[in-house]
């Protein structure tokens, strides 16, 4: 909190006493600017206020509230910019950009932005440098929204009044922008900045490049990287980092590894991140001894301590059926205290179910269950693995677990679900499976859709033959029910009305109804 200076005028008065008189007003303002401290500049402007030279200007109060803004007196300089309005003095861009930046500085966001406001209805444009403190101090507290705000204001601005953005405000526009997920208007920023002629940072190519990458505009991707290279920039490992993971998701391995090299021959500073996607990609394409090599050359080096670089190591020995190698780093992950996660417990997972270890992949589940719901691809791991080793019985107990907990299917997930149900004669969970597709609780392919009809079809055909004739009368209603809902969603997937003819002629020649022609309009 500002405090009021102490009384110190007599002191500078005694100080001054040889120059009353003496100095013109223009000099007074200068000895004003000098003076080191907020106590001397309020002291010495209280002494230049009773010289006879003196008239209220704006330069003077401008000094004073700079003096006072750079110890952070917000009081004081509220005071002085008051008294100056009440002397009759119109604040001018200079003055009221001053106090907006000693409102930044302390991270005083509402009274800068009320202050703002308050310069905009009187037409006062601030200078750029006051934009770019308030910019600064708005986005290092993670107000990128009102960032973009004052953005927009600038824009509206920059004809009108004169306010041109320089390189540091497109730089933290831009980041903002990146912050807020906003890739169109940060690349439209960009544009304005090379229309500027000014050429970005590293940092600013960096966060484009990696939500780009995010978005999945490749291409965007590769031209920001040439761009940033045309200019002379030494990319960041973060920068390689994001590029090395785009290539690997788009499997331009080729691509992947000319990056590497180009990296070692710019000497740029290779971290586990980028060593974690290069284990990946040796992984992907066969390299397993170049894998390992790299995998080694991390621990030779201190830098293994990411749950995601063991993981990755360990995928590539499951990729190569090495599953008792894969178990092995897996395990000095965990002799490492390095803290496991749903990643690596799912990779282990994965592992148990390759070794059909039934019972150490229940432990696994259960442990992965602590974080909450397992997501599809592990619930599809440990359900394969009982469909495998015959374990019916535990693979329609855990479908009823997961209907319980209301996990939602995916389209292996389904196929998986079905295939149990069907076998085991669990009727009710295939219809309401059924449902699910057809209420398009699913996204499906139609081959998958074409393999979940005939084995429900199938099944019913079984289950009818088991039944008296009023029982299969209700399941020839259920059984009309589900299948002619599923046959319409068919046949609205592209060439969905052949493939459905083609079923159906499979299913009359395997004994179903032929109704099913007539209800769908379906001629074979």
């Amino acid at each position: 909190t500002a405090s009021r200076p102490p009384a110190g005028g007599s002191t500078m008065r005694e100080a001054m006493a040889s120059f009353v008189a003496k100095l013109t007003f223009r000099e007074m303002c200068v000895v004003l600017r000098e003076q080191r401290g907020w106590r001397q500049a309020h002291d010495f402007f209280s002494w230049m206020k009773l010289q006879l030279c003196y008239e209220p200007s704006v330069v003077a109060y401008t000094i004073l509230l700079r003096a006072y803004g750079n110890a952070s007196k917000i009081e004081l300089a509220e005071e002085a910019f008051l008294e100056m309005l009440e002397a009759g003095v119109e604040p001018d861009a200079v003055a009221c950009g001053t106090l907006l930046c000693v409102y930044a500085r302390r991270g005083r966001h509402g009274d800068m932005m009320l202050f703002y406001a308050a310069t905009r209805r009187r037409g006062v444009a601030p200078p750029v440098s006051a934009f770019n403190f308030m910019l600064s101090s708005l986005q290092k507290h993670r107000l990128h929204g009102k960032v973009i705000h004052l953005w927009k204001h600038m824009m509206e601005m920059e004809e009108a009044n004169n306010v041109v953005p320089n390189h540091f405000t497109y730089t933290v526009v831009i980041g903002s922008f990146v912050k807020a997920g906003l890739l169109e208007e940060a690349m439209d920023v960009l544009g304005k900045m090379r229309a500027s002629r000014l050429v970005p940072e590293e940092a600013t190519y960096s966060c484009l490049i990696s939500l780009s990458s995010r978005h999945g505009r490749g291409e965007q991707v590769v031209m920001l990287y040439e761009e940033m290279r045309a200019h002379g920039i030494v990319p960041s490992n973060y920068t390689c980092a994001s590029l090395l993971a785009l290539y690997d998701k788009s499997e331009d391995y080729s691509k992947a590894l000319s990056l590497f090299s180009e990296m070692e021959r710019s000497r740029v500073v290779i971290d586990e991140v980028i060593y974690g996607i290069l284990i990946r990609i040796y992984g992907k394409i066969g390299l397993y001894d170049d894998a390992q090599r790299t995998f080694e050359e991390i621990v030779s080096a201190g830098l293994l301590s990411d749950e995601q670089t063991y993981v990755a190591m360990a995928q590539v020995h499951m990729n190569a059926r090495n599953y008792d190698k894969a178990l092995q780093v897996l395990g000095l992950m965990r002799s490492r205290n390095v803290k496991p996660s749903k990643f690596s417990y799912g990779a282990l997972l994965r592992c148990h179910v390759a070794r059909e270890d039934i019972a150490a992949a229940e432990d696994v589940f259960r442990a992965l269950c602590k974080y909450g719901l397992p997501d599809v691809f592990c619930c599809n791991d440990l359900l394969r693995l009982y469909v495998k080793l015959g374990q019916l019985e535990k693979a329609s107990a855990f479908i009823l677990k997961m209907r319980k907990e209301d996990i939602q299917l995916d389209e292996a997930l389904c196929m998986t679900v079905m295939e149990v149900c069907c076998k085991s004669g669990m009727i009710t969970d295939a219809d309401k499976i059924l449902k699910e597709m057809n209420n398009g609780g699913v996204t499906m392919k139609s081959s998958t859709m074409v393999s979940i009809i005939e084995m429900y079809a199938r099944n019913r055909t079984s289950v009818m033959q088991e039944q008296d004739s009023s029982s299969k009368a209700l399941a020839c209603q259920t059984d009309s029910s589900a299948l002619n809902a599923t046959l319409k969603s068919l046949l609205d997937t592209p060439g969905g009305s052949s493939i459905a003819c083609q079923l159906i002629r499979k299913l009359a020649r395997e004994g179903e109804e032929t109704r099913y022609h007539t209800d769908h309009g379906v001629h074979a």
